[in-house]
């Protein structure tokens, strides 16, 4: 669905590049470095990463809070593709009780070109001050949020994929950026620690990563995504193609699982951390599916799909039989609808009326001292 809505695209990437030129380059110099205790990549908690070379980040902009958003430019050791990162940490991070805990990072994926911004570090969606908000009321986890460019250019996108002869861009958001964030933050080994939100094609990429590596995230939260990978840059590669559908992928995970028995439903959350700009009728979501009750190998992962009722009938059908096909042993999903149609904010608010508490329940939090 990434490429039909131009006009909303251009919109936000007009409200992110706004955000970018109302902030000085020359910004507020920014550490995460640890001011006392563990030595790096150890801590007291064997599953619990310190930091292991914080650099300086430069301040994008600063929260009521007193929280600050930031950036920083990061060269691809692996990828080799070079692009910019905002990240942003709660309030409870620099509090002494947590200062041996780690914390669950959220990557938060743009949808229109993905390059060189990321509408969600600015102010027009509130995503920050909105899980600030939400973490308060107890109504989700106190995430680290990450927000990386999506794509390398801002000609066409790359599925989130290493797509043969192009950058590097499955690898920039898989590996490159979740090191960084190791490198800066206190952050869980355990895939229950990472998880993505994403919009269109943000929110494709997210839920390609949780079923490409299990072992690394463990929960997407996809608003209108794609059901397959449709990068014209493709052409001429349909077996790498193939192997970075979700279809395909969610086969691979399905058949290493060895479950013994057919899917389950559990509870959908009924939690809702309301807003100001939520959308007019309450999102409805459909019984979460998957996670068998026999036993299972390996790990488990958790999609919820968000789809406006006005989102273009063949797409969301596709996306429907997309996630029937996916929905098993250790598979779960769920669909969020609500009032509306492709739309980035819509997704926005819709996370925070539900989904973000459903997301925070199969997540791990931070864990204060005792």
């Amino acid at each position: 669905m990434k490429h039909r809505s131009a006009s909303l695209c251009a919109a936000l990437v007009l409200s992110a590049v706004a955000a970018l030129s109302g902030c000085s380059s020359e910004g507020d110099p920014v550490s995460f470095a640890p001011k006392e205790t563990a030595k790096p990549g150890e801590s007291a908690a064997s599953d619990v990463r310190m930091p292991t070379h914080p650099r300086e980040w430069t301040t994008q902009r600063e929260l009521p809070d007193g929280t600050r958003v930031v950036r920083t430019d990061l060269t691809g050791p692996k990828s080799g593709f070079t692009g910019r990162v905002w990240a942003w940490v709660p309030k409870q991070y620099g509090r002494p009780e947590y200062k041996d805990s780690a914390f669950p990072v959220l990557m938060a994926l743009p949808g229109a070109v993905g390059y060189p911004t990321n509408y969600f570090f600015s102010k027009e969606f509130r995503l920050q001050e909105r899980i600030g908000e939400a973490a308060d009321k107890g109504e989700s986890l106190p995430f680290i949020v990450v927000m990386p460019v999506l794509n390398a250019n801002k000609d066409t996108y790359y599925d989130g994929s290493d797509i043969p002869g192009q950058p590097k861009m499955g690898t920039w958001i898989s590996d490159d950026v979740p090191d960084l964030v190791r490198e800066n933050f206190r952050t869980y080994a355990d895939p229950k620690g990472w998880g993505f939100f994403g919009s269109s094609s943000g929110g494709y990429v997210g839920m390609k990563m949780v079923l490409q590596y299990p072992e690394r995230f463990s929960v997407a939260i996809a608003g209108g995504p794609d059901a397959a990978p449709d990068s014209p840059l493709w052409n001429g590669h349909p077996k790498e193609k193939q192997e970075n559908s979700p279809a395909w992928l969610a086969e691979q995970l399905i058949k290493k699982s060895s479950p013994t028995s057919g899917p389950t439903s559990s509870p959908s959350s009924g939690a809702k951390g309301g807003s100001k700009s939520s959308p007019k009728s309450t999102p409805k979501s459909s019984p979460s599916t998957g996670a068998t009750k026999g036993p299972t190998t390996g790990p488990k992962v958790a999609i919820s799909f968000l789809m406006g009722t006005k989102e273009p009938k063949q797409e969301v059908a596709a996306l429907e039989k997309l996630r029937q096909e996916i929905t098993k042993g250790p598979v779960e999903t769920r669909v969020t609808s609500f009032e509306g149609g492709h739309d980035g904010y819509k997704y926005t608010d819709t996370l925070f009326n539900g989904d973000l508490k459903w997301m925070s329940d199969r997540m791990r939090g931070p864990v204060a001292a005792k």
